[in-house]
């Protein structure tokens, strides 16, 4: 959010010489995050207001314009670029003499075969951006010839971090920041100058009806009638001040409101009073459609607040007014809104409509209910200097259902002290509290603080809200910083917990898996990608997105998201994510269905059906060696059916342990990979995923590390001859009871089909490590274990390969 000081120093008087960036490192360290501080100036010279009195088109290939203007002591003609321009209007003009920034000395010169005496004054040559080429309209009532005050140009630009005030509804305008900064430099914050309701609460004149269907959506609508007003150029102070904190100058009746909501933080809407007589505040129909003022057709979501005139939607309240009830140049009457609505409401549906505006954003943060009347009474004092004709036809309309209650919390003293951690004395709690705009009164030990209303609505509800404040004031650099006395006590982790940390370290640190965290929600747009349906699941009730309210039950989706991703940066590569899934439907809780889910991708250029073989076998072997460094255990893998668009129909198990099934393994055919991109076609993607949840009861043992052995070790390969039939788990399990004092490991090398390998055959290589602890071997000690090895391969149809 952008801050104008000159627009805080019509609020308060800011000490002398304070230098801007100062101001900015005091308010970043006491109330809010500022981003940055920007000295706007202009260094235009001998610009005055002209008036408008004849306006010719050029032809040609671009917009050109001949125009007439009246300098006040003489008339001369300019030619242009600025378009709308009308006879009668007053704009900003460089006569000859006169400079602009990239321009120079203006004076005359030949355009489209003309001469151009001077030049109509865009807002970019102003520095006001949102203006841009458009020429500086001045009300109707400004002199021709009269200077143009340069100075309403200097200013300096705050930018405030709007994250670090979304807790502030109060500072959502410049008087809210104005009050803290006073505040801050112990300066006196002058009040906001408004016609008081009463003035405007005539009781000869008609109320305007006001229908509020659900008070809790709408806690209160204030609205004012007018009549004689034109819509006209407001005043130049107040347009340079809206194009100064990023708001694009219209009309007086338009700048108004936009000026209030930059100072009071309080939107507000003008409706063409022709066409409504009367509020109502009623929900959306079921798929209503609504032309909204920037002419889009929408259609609104459920739950969507709407502004009505007898049942007909006249705005979409707190978002974006309608057309139908635009105001116009032929407007004379106008009904002037100043409500308060619902955050949570208005956040919903500007998040479904994917359109979120200036006032939204303030409505979703929770404004005072008591801003509305003074936005309206803000309105009329400023109107009434420019628009002299302006009546009211109607008394302050104001519906407040539901007051709230004030809030009033006792603070002990003793305990402010206790939680910043240094003594602060009574007197410096009230005065920093009383100078934030709370009232304070002593009962008995304590404070009874009373909570302005512009705090009540979020941010300040408890005793430890109110000691922030103060400890804010008083400086956080100022205490200083003591370890608190504690009893530390060893508390043992959740075997989960070890499980996790554990893998880390292992696949990370040792096996150059890169670990990456994807959403805890599917993606509606990636699934049809992949064409996978994951049935019933549980669902947000506030997603960030639409598409995306859906919780994931597995993490293979966006692991290949995340693959998709990878393999456009790295020739091959290997990704890791330990994360919850939530495999219930809709109608569990997340506290029962969450489960801690393991999810493997290796990834490499090659499609031939060895390349594929390879990448299962690693991730077959990675998995062994975390489930017997981890778990202390052996897996075991079956053949499964693919059960899902990634999963391969000849190259899928099921991972178990302990005969549960724990997980699966897949290599992912071509078909997906081809869904996901051409380019991965080429590539050879195996995947796998581990519930770790079913592994909570097998608690981590601690690894004991045992020396590295004094005599050498042997290693010998066996190839062995099995029929290709047969399945290598089969194998696997006789081999992994085959015992022999000498046997410290065997392990499976490679697998080989073809070649001089009979055919219905495999060849299968097999390497064991024998040792012994206390000597070294004997070449007996070789050669009795190789003969006792090959003899139980024989008796378990195994042949040794010659």
């Amino acid at each position: 959010m952008l801050i104008s000081l000159n627009w805080i120093r019509d609020f308060v008087d800011l000490p002398a010489g304070l230098d801007p960036r100062e101001l900015a490192e005091r308010f970043t360290c006491t109330t809010a995050e500022v981003e940055g501080a920007e000295h706007i100036t202009c260094s235009a010279s001998g610009l005055i207001a002209v008036g408008v009195i004849s306006v010719e088109s050029i032809p040609g290939d671009k917009p050109l314009f001949a125009v007439k203007v009246d300098l006040g002591d003489r008339q001369v003609d300019t030619v242009t670029i600025a378009e709308g321009l009308k006879p009668g209007d007053r704009v900003v003009f460089a006569p000859p003499g006169a400079s602009l920034p990239g321009v120079g000395q203006v004076g005359e010169r030949k355009t489209a075969g003309r001469t151009s005496v001077g030049m109509i004054v865009p807002g970019d040559a102003l520095s006001l951006p949102t203006v841009g080429q458009r020429a500086m309209w001045l009300p109707p009532s400004t002199k021709p010839g009269s200077s143009i005050d340069m100075s309403l140009f200097d200013d300096w630009i705050i930018e405030v971090d709007n994250k670090s005030i979304t807790h502030r509804p109060d500072l959502w305008g410049h008087y809210g920041i104005a009050r803290e900064l006073a505040a801050i430099h112990d300066c006196q914050l002058k009040p906001c100058p408004i016609v008081p309701p009463q003035e405007l609460d005539d009781p000869a004149l008609p109320a305007v009806p006001i229908v509020i269907d659900d008070p809790a959506k709408c806690p209160r609508y204030s609205a004012l009638r007018f009549t004689g007003v034109r819509p006209q150029p407001a005043p130049l102070w107040m347009q340079v001040r809206l194009a100064h904190v990023g708001l694009r100058p219209i009309d007086i009746l338009v700048d108004l409101t936009n000026y209030i909501m930059a100072e009071l933080g309080q939107p507000m809407h003008a409706f063409d009073c022709a066409k409504i007589d009367r509020i109502e505040v009623a929900v959306a129909k079921p798929g209503e459609q609504f032309v909204t003022l920037d002419g889009f057709t929408r259609s609104m979501p459920q739950g969507a607040l709407m502004i009505q005139c007898n049942r007909q939607s006249v705005a979409l309240a707190g978002i974006m007014g309608g057309a139908n009830t635009e105001v116009t140049a032929k407007t004379t009457d106008l009904l002037l809104e100043s409500a308060n609505f619902e955050a949570a409401t208005i956040r919903r549906c500007a998040t479904a409509l994917g359109h979120r505006t200036d006032a939204s954003a303030r409505f979703e943060k929770s404004q005072d209910p008591h801003n509305t009347v003074i936005g309206i009474g803000r309105f009329v004092y400023l109107a009434r200097p420019e628009l002299p004709d302006m009546k009211l036809t109607s008394r302050l309309s104001d519906c407040f259902p539901s007051p709230p209650k004030p809030i009033t919390i006792h603070v002990d003293p003793t305990f402010v002290s206790r939680y910043i951690g240094r003594q602060v004395p009574v007197e410096r709690i009230t005065g920093i509290l009383t100078k934030i705009g709370f009232a304070v009164r002593p009962v008995d030990d304590c404070l009874e603080v009373s909570v302005p209303t512009y705090r009540a609505t979020k941010d300040i509800s408890i005793e430890a809200d109110v000691i922030e404040e103060v400890a804010r004031f008083i400086g956080y650099g100022t205490i200083t910083p003591v370890l608190p006395e504690v009893t530390v006590r060893y508390a043992e982790p959740e075997a989960i917990t070890l499980i996790e940390r554990r893998t880390l370290t292992l696949m990370c640190g040792g096996m150059s898996y890169a670990e990456v965290h994807r959403y805890l929600w599917f993606d509606a747009d990636w699934l049809k990608v992949l064409g996978f349906d994951p049935g019933p699941t549980l669902t947000l009730k506030n997603p960030a997105t639409a598409g995306t309210e859906r919780l994931r039950t597995t993490l293979v989706p966006g692991l290949l998201a995340a693959v998709d991703l990878d393999r456009r940066h790295f020739d091959q590569f290997e990704l890791l994510e330990i994360g919850s899934a939530f495999p219930g439907g809709p109608q569990d809780s997340p506290e029962k269905t969450e489960q801690r889910h393991l999810a493997l991708a290796v990834a490499a250029p090659g499609r031939k059906t060895s390349h594929e073989d390879t990448l299962l076998r690693r991730l077959k072997t990675d998995l062994e060696t975390f489930a017997q460094q981890i778990l202390n255990g052996h897996l075991r893998f079956a053949p499964a059916q693919a059960a899902t668009p990634w999963e391969h129909e000849a190259k899928t198990a099921v991972v178990m342990l302990d005969d549960q099934v724990i997980g699966r393994i897949t290599i992912v055919p071509a078909a997906c990979r081809r869904k996901i991109d051409e380019h991965l076609v080429a590539w050879s993607i195996g995947l796998a995923e581990i519930n770790l949840s079913l592994l909570a009861q097998r608690r981590p043992e601690v690894r004991k590390l045992t020396p590295v052995p004094i005599y050498p070790r042997i290693s010998l390969d066996f190839s062995v001859l099995a029929q290709s039939s047969r399945r290598y788990a089969e194998i696997e399990r006789s081999l992994a009871i085959y015992d022999h004092p000498l046997l410290r490991r065997l392990a499976f090398v490679d697998s080989y089909e073809g070649g001089s390998v009979p055919q219905g055959m495999r060849s299968l290589t097999f390497r064991a490590t024998i040792g012994d602890a206390a000597r070294t071997l004997t070449e007996q000690d070789i050669q009795g274990f190789r003969l006792t090895f090959l003899e139980w391969l024989k008796s378990h149809d195994l042949t040794l390969r010659t």
